[in-house]
């Protein structure tokens, strides 16, 4: 079966976005078991954004870049796609999907480095 090479950056930017989501859990739910906050005492519908001020700041970026990588790049998944569906998923498109694939990824992923 032959794929759209378009679809390669796409990729990219999802597995990019699973590594950041696992860097995520791995430093925030020790930092809750130490700020002493569990599920059950946890705000019923409560947001990440609820967080902010409770948890270090150098936990809270890790869980802000990933709802980055959530938000950003959905116009660029559905471009891609449209594109990989038409036949249209090469060239000057391909390389421009991966400038934009860089692009969420490094200012999400990297604005407090």
């Amino acid at each position: 079966m032959e794929y759209s090479p378009i679809l390669v950056p796409v990729v990219a930017l999802v597995a990019w976005t699973l590594v950041v989501m696992v860097w995520m859990v791995v430093t925030r739910i020790p930092a809750m078991r130490k700020a002493g906050i569990t599920l059950g005492t946890a705000r019923r519908g409560g947001r990440g954004a609820n967080l902010d001020g409770v948890l270090p700041d150098e936990v809270q970026w890790k869980s802000h870049n990933y709802m980055h990588l959530m938000e950003q790049p959905t116009i660029f998944y559905a471009i891609a796609l449209t594109l990989a569906l038409m036949g249209m998923g090469h060239g000057i498109n391909y390389w421009l999907a991966w400038v934009m694939s860089a692009c969420a990824s490094s200012t999400a992923s990297f604005s407090r480095l």
